[in-house]
């Protein structure tokens, strides 16, 4: 994808993306670390190789689905070809084997000074074994041992979530709003984009409120498709919009742009059968329509962007007394 995600919709709640790197230079392994490894090399093989898929590999990435958040691609194989032509990134694999069985596997990009962790798989069978973490630490030792300088175990959320076993690997540096890169002991979660949006749409959600001006809040996963630029410009691109009121058409609603720096008020269309092609399933926590406003939609008009709180208020007010207009229940 030529769009870097920045914001995720999961378990109910918009987060920030936190891209994360390590040192290699200066890294050592903890105590901890050591134990696991030294445990865990007397029971399994590790080995090194270039990507090849097989029917056990697949295996275990329908075994490790089920975790998965977000937009789940069908297969291993589409989820590492990823929309890119063949030869574009040097993806290695490392593999773990209870004897001749594959327990687990992970994937790596290797750069010219850096590697970065794109996917690890385990049996859940293993699961008191650690494997997870144990394949990233076998990539850091690979790389170490390779002359690399930086490791990049992908990312966590500027809140705590399952992500956060990453934050034990090692002294943890994070890319900062400010496009540079800081010691994770200083960030700031009120610097984030994720917070930004929360405080904006709450004081949006208190405003109407104090109107008494009808409102229904949800997430909208696919704001994703309107950030990328090979597909119409017209889709949705916020990833939480508060409903003002619905017509025969659509709805208008409200949603705040950390691009435009304030409130976007606009006019939203259903639009059926214009999803883009592509081999990805959704995770089944996006079926909550309490949460999650899980139909594709585009702009049929964006009536203002950005724009103040109180112009919104004035526009609700006026919109909600056409004669086509339907009022939004909770």
């Amino acid at each position: 994808m030529l769009y870097k995600m920045d914001l995720l919709c999961v378990d109910e709640t918009l987060y920030s993306i936190v891209n994360i790197r390590i040192n290699l230079h200066k890294h050592h392994m903890s105590k901890r670390q050591r134990k696991l490894v030294a445990r865990n090399k007397k029971k399994f093989n590790v080995v090194f190789g270039p990507v090849d898929i097989t029917p056990e590999k697949e295996r275990l990435y329908d075994l490790q689905k089920p975790r998965f958040k977000g937009y789940i691609h069908e297969t291993l194989t589409e989820y590492l070809a990823a929309g890119v032509s063949d030869h574009v990134f040097d993806t290695r694999e490392v593999r773990v084997y209870d004897d001749h069985k594959l327990v687990a596997v992970s994937y790596f990009d290797v750069g010219s000074a850096s590697l970065a962790s794109l996917l690890g798989l385990h049996d859940p069978e293993y699961s008191a074994s650690s494997l997870g973490t144990y394949t990233l630490l076998q990539e850091m030792t690979w790389a170490q041992a390779h002359g690399f300088k930086w490791f990049y175990p992908g990312y966590v959320l500027d809140q705590p979530s399952a992500f956060d076993y990453k934050l034990r690997l090692g002294d943890i540096e994070y890319y900062t709003p400010t496009q540079r890169w800081g010691k994770w002991a200083g960030f700031d979660r009120t610097r984030t984009a994720a917070f930004r949006i929360e405080q904006a749409m709450a004081t949006a959600q208190e405003a109407l409120a104090e109107k008494n001006l009808p409102s229904r809040s949800w997430l909208y996963p696919f704001f994703t498709l309107g950030n990328l630029p090979f597909v119409r410009l017209e889709f949705l691109n916020l990833p939480w919009f508060i409903a003002l009121g619905h017509d025969l058409e659509g709805m208008l609603v409200v949603g705040y742009s950390t691009l435009s720096g304030g409130y976007v008020l606009g006019h939203i269309l259903p639009c059926p059968n214009e999803f883009p092609q592509a081999a990805l399933e959704f995770a089944s926590e996006y079926d909550n329509s309490d949460v999650y406003w899980n139909a594709l939609m585009k702009y049929g008009d964006i009536i203002s962007n950005p724009t103040s709180l109180s112009e919104i208020l004035d526009y609700a007010e006026t919109w909600q007394q056409r004669m086509d207009a339907i009022p939004t229940t909770l």
